[in-house]
């Protein structure tokens, strides 16, 4: 069972992280935190996310804009000690269910708003805060992308400029993530036996969301993004309530 539940996020969260360039803690946070504790589901999502993204990265590397993705990743990396630091602290159901929240927000103002209000390019100066938010969300729960993903859909950026984004930060993070937990001392026997099973299953599934990625055209690319965040959202209501 407990196998079933490790290639079940490896798959879906590889999947998406490779069609979307983020939200492979979306995917699998709800299938691992079942079996694993948190200490060793942060740190493997960050070992996937860093892996998928870096196998991906020369099919998207020209679609990186760096002066949106370097601020964004800059806020982030000093955000990510923060989270990690108070990781232990954190009680998990709330902050699960604060993050549910969050989404459906967002959720709303797409389907009432979007169209009639989006965020003048002004704003990109905010692009710090953004990641150093999105970090913190980061080093709790390997949740990056939740903060980026809602800030991107405010400016109605294509789905290459998305993606850009998505996968210079979430590489970043992630890769940057995992270094300090390293230094903490989370990357525990538990943690490389279980790597060793969903790594791969994450690279395989990745592949062929990439592929799908490429043949997307833009609007149904934003759509999947916010179906994608909704489920993530539904998924983490029902972890908290079970």
């Amino acid at each position: 069972m407990e196998l079933a539940f490790l290639a079940a996020g490896a798959l879906a969260g590889g999947f998406v992280n490779g069609l979307t360039g983020f939200g492979f803690a979306l995917m699998s946070a709800g299938f691992w935190l079942i079996i694993l504790p948190p200490t060793t589901v942060v740190p493997l999502m960050a070992a996937c996310m860093t892996c998928s993204q870096l196998m991906t990265l020369p099919r998207v590397w020209r679609m990186i804009d760096a002066k949106r993705a370097v601020p964004m990743t800059l806020g982030g990396l000093l955000g990510v000690p923060i989270g990690i630091a108070i990781l232990p602290l954190v009680p998990l159901p709330q902050f699960k269910f604060g993050v549910a929240c969050l989404i459906c927000l967002n959720l709303i103002y797409v389907l009432t708003l979007q169209s009639r209000l989006t965020l003048p390019r002004t704003a990109e100066k905010y692009h710090f805060v953004t990641g150093f938010i999105s970090g913190i969300f980061g080093g709790i729960s390997a949740l990056s992308g939740v903060v980026t993903t809602i800030w991107a859909g405010l400016f109605g950026w294509t789905k290459q400029e998305k993606r850009g984004v998505f996968q210079a930060f979430n590489l970043s993070m992630g890769a940057f993530s995992l270094c300090l937990f390293g230094y903490g001392g989370y990357l525990d026997r538990q943690f490389v036996y279980t790597a060793l099973i969903v790594v791969p299953m994450t690279l395989l599934a990745a592949t062929i969301g990439l592929r799908v990625f490429e043949r997307m055209g833009n609007a149904g690319f934003t759509k999947l993004i916010n179906i994608l965040l909704g489920l993530s959202a539904l998924n983490l209501f029902i972890s908290v309530l079970f």
